[in-house]
């Protein structure tokens, strides 16, 4: 049952191109001893035109490592995203939340770990202990099973609500122009649209262009969808419009991740709630315990201010980082190299939480080196 289906009924409810690398000057990320025997992700097929999925994706991230010259923004993300569940991820600015959710589909590339979505493993192709970054027509085609709406929409301006919609399965999938159409009027009356379709986005308010970017997100019948903070560009009464499509998708069974500043939003939606701080996962868990009870001191402050709608802190000294997970197999719970109180198994119904006072366990990353092919 595709997307479409799933939400019919219930209506209201540029791709971003990396710089293609040639075979010869790869960057490659070596692998934990541990995880040379893991199976082989599925081949890659860019020119095969997926099939309608049924679900959402499970989504892992393992050992993420990720800096900007100096800073390092990422610090060692240990998560697993089950799949069909709804992700709210919060934090102060600056804490790692939007890299997060842009490595996962590849729009950020890792230093270290690695990220997939139901085994594949994104943005690069796996060769025994190696992982080589994916030429850009590889990830491109891992990115139609992955959507992201983004804060400032990015929608084409110089066409109309329904050519948005239709671009990306035309070019990305190969729908012939009536199918695609249908499919985005479709979109569009799910989002509650109908009457945009002929309308550019400058004819367009803020809340309108993001449901139109939501709709164009859905064309593809992604397993997860991103979300970056999609209200924060927003006026304020516009914010309910776009958190009620988002509502609806969260009731459809496509894996979603929001990152986002909206407390009660993600206590109503979310299965789990990531508290993100300086790059590391601080607590995680069913939103009645990590908003309603917080078990961290630099969750209950956060959630504190936001609230009285005062300015967040500078920074803290780091919290400890959560403790990492070995991959599972499949349909086995995951192998803890800690004893109970890190962080890892987003999926889980009673995911831990860190303590204050936590000693830290870590295994070997997988790390970036260059090689000399000549």
């Amino acid at each position: 049952m595709s997307i479409l289906d799933r939400l019919r009924g219930r209506g209201i409810s540029r791709p971003h191109l990396i710089p293609e690398i040639g075979s010869d000057s790869e960057p490659a990320l070596r692998f934990a001893e541990a995880d040379r025997h893991a199976p082989e992700p599925p081949a890659h097929a860019p020119s095969a035109r997926p099939a309608a999925r049924s679900r959402g994706g499970l989504v892992e991230i393992r050992g993420v490592h990720k800096s900007f010259g100096d800073l390092e923004v990422l610090r060692g993300i240990d998560l697993q995203i089950a799949p069909g569940s709804v992700t709210a991820v919060l934090g102060p600015s600056g804490s790692g939340k939007s890299t997060l959710l842009r490595t996962i589909n590849h729009l950020e590339t890792l230093d270290q770990g690695l990220i997939s979505v139901d085994g594949e493993v994104i943005g690069y192709r796996r060769e025994g202990d190696l992982l080589h970054e994916l030429p850009e027509r590889e990830v491109l085609h891992q990115r139609t099973a992955i959507g992201m709406v983004f804060q400032s929409f990015n929608l084409f301006a110089h066409m109309t609500a329904l050519q948005n919609v239709t671009e990306a399965p035309r070019r990305a999938l190969g729908v012939p122009a009536r199918q695609a159409e249908a499919r985005a009027r479709e979109l569009l009356a799910l989002v509650g649209l109908s009457d945009k379709a002929d309308v550019y986005p400058r004819q367009l308010s803020g809340g309108q262009q993001q449901r139109v970017a939501i709709a164009r997100a859905l064309a593809l019948e992604p397993k997860v969808l991103l979300f970056d903070e999609p209200t924060s560009a927003l006026d304020p009464e516009l914010v309910e419009e776009v958190l009620a499509v988002i509502r609806s998708l969260a009731r459809a069974g496509t894996t979603l991740v929001i990152v986002t500043h909206e407390i009660s939003f993600a206590r109503d939606v979310a299965d789990t709630v990531v508290f993100m701080d300086q790059g590391l996962v601080v607590e995680q868990g069913p939103p009645s315990r990590v908003i309603d009870h917080p078990a961290h001191e630099r969750t209950r402050s956060f959630l504190q201010r936001v609230r009285t709608g005062t300015e967040d802190p500078d920074p803290r000294p780091a919290p400890a980082p959560a403790s990492p997970v070995r991959q599972p197999v499949s349909g086995a719970a995951p192998e803890r190299t800690a004893p109970p109180g890190d962080l890892a198994g987003v999926g889980s119904s009673h995911p831990p939480v860190i303590g204050a006072d936590q000693a830290t366990s870590r295994t070997p990353l997988p790390r970036h080196h260059s090689e000399d092919h000549s």
